[in-house]
């Protein structure tokens, strides 16, 4: 009988102690690309990256930066809330190959911006493609609480395609000086200063 009872306290030692996949652990990988992935259920991690994955022991939000959820476009481009200037919203496509924010006219308008001495046109190659503009100053940007003052932009004119179904790009004038991380199967973005 102390057999069969030290055999099954061993067995039920061994088995409590084995990792297992736990609903409330946080799970960070990191894909052939660089891109660091968050996320809070085991299986939403593809399973070429579940032996590489590591637990987190607390949720990114509290040990890292600041969590922010966006939504994907149609064509799988994201898409963020930002406020502009303390009072502007605005949705912006999230565009590392945008080397500044880029605003429609009608955005800028709303930020009462003088559109009147406006300096040489220029152009940009972003993500999203080939912009046309004049550079512009925003006092403040804001994503998810966390904010810029005196980010460069630059203002698009009515009728630009590539910007057709939302009021810009958040490029690299605001996001340099972010690490950014994209879960985007869960649609969120780790954002620390």
């Amino acid at each position: 009988m102390i057999k069969f009872i030290s055999y099954f306290l061993s067995i039920f030692l061994f088995t409590t102690f084995l990792p297992f996949p736990s609903s409330a652990a946080t799970y960070k990988w990191i894909d052939p690309n660089g891109i660091i992935h968050f996320s809070d259920t085991f299986d939403d991690i593809p399973l070429p990256f579940r032996k590489d994955i590591k637990i987190v022991s607390e949720t990114p939000e509290m040990s890292e930066g600041m969590m922010i959820p966006f939504e994907k476009t149609p064509m799988g481009l994201i898409l963020v809330d930002v406020v502009l200037n303390d009072l502007v919203k605005a949705r912006l496509i999230l565009d590392t190959g945008a080397n500044f924010v880029v605003i429609t006219e009608e955005l800028s308008k709303k930020l009462e911006q003088d559109l009147s001495s406006r300096e040489e046109t220029v152009k940009l190659h972003t993500n999203c493609g080939e912009v046309e503009g004049t550079f512009s100053l925003i006092r403040r940007i804001e994503l998810g609480g966390i904010g810029k003052e005196n980010v460069r932009a630059v203002i698009t004119p009515i009728g630009n395609n590539v910007l057709k179904g939302f009021d810009g790009l958040l490029g690299l004038s605001f996001l340099a000086d972010f690490k950014i991380t994209v879960d985007y199967q869960n649609g969120r973005i780790l954002l620390i200063k």
